[in-house]
């Protein structure tokens, strides 16, 4: 004789939780493959440039001996002011960077600059300091990475000139 007993209800549920489990597991890395997706392509269309406006800066500090820096942060942008032999600054808006009245813009529609700037002071010895500079690059408004951030450094030789404020983080 055949057995034509069915599907008890705690069976059925016992399927539909494991079914369920196993779409949200799928769900979840779908998710975690488009976000890396996105990373991938802002940093291969927006390399460049960010290379260009690191060589840029850093080439200003090393021509003209970077002796100080102001930080402003203002209503729609932040300025960081480089003390040199001239004073330049560096405009940071969310959708373009100025620097020697050239615009930095990025490429990626989803891309954007983050206004908050951070900066880091480090005393080595008596003589030396090393500065470094960092602007956020922010993806649908998030940092996913800071593979993408705008990161400037410079290793100066103290003088009486010298004058930095304290460190800074939003």
């Amino acid at each position: 004789m055949m057995n034509k007993r069915g599907f008890t209800i705690l069976e059925l549920l016992i399927s539909i939780l494991l079914i369920s489990i196993v779409l949200l597991l799928l769900l979840r890395v779908m998710m975690s493959l488009e976000t890396i997706n996105h990373d991938t392509s802002y940093a291969s269309d927006d390399e460049i440039r960010r290379t260009e406006i690191i060589k840029n800066v850093e080439e200003s500090f090393l021509d003209s001996s970077l002796n100080g820096l102001r930080i402003d942060s203002l209503n729609d942008k932040t300025v960081l002011t480089f003390l040199m032999d001239e004073e330049q600054t560096l405009e940071i808006y969310q959708d373009h960077l100025v620097f020697q009245e050239e615009v930095y813009s990025l490429e990626s529609k989803n891309a954007t600059y983050s206004s908050c700037a951070e900066y880091k002071y480090f005393d080595l010895d008596e003589d030396y300091y090393f500065i470094t500079i960092t602007i956020p690059v922010l993806i649908d408004g998030v940092n996913t990475t800071s593979r993408d951030d705008l990161i400037f450094s410079y290793l100066g030789l103290k003088n009486e000139f010298t004058s930095y404020p304290d460190d800074t983080t939003c």
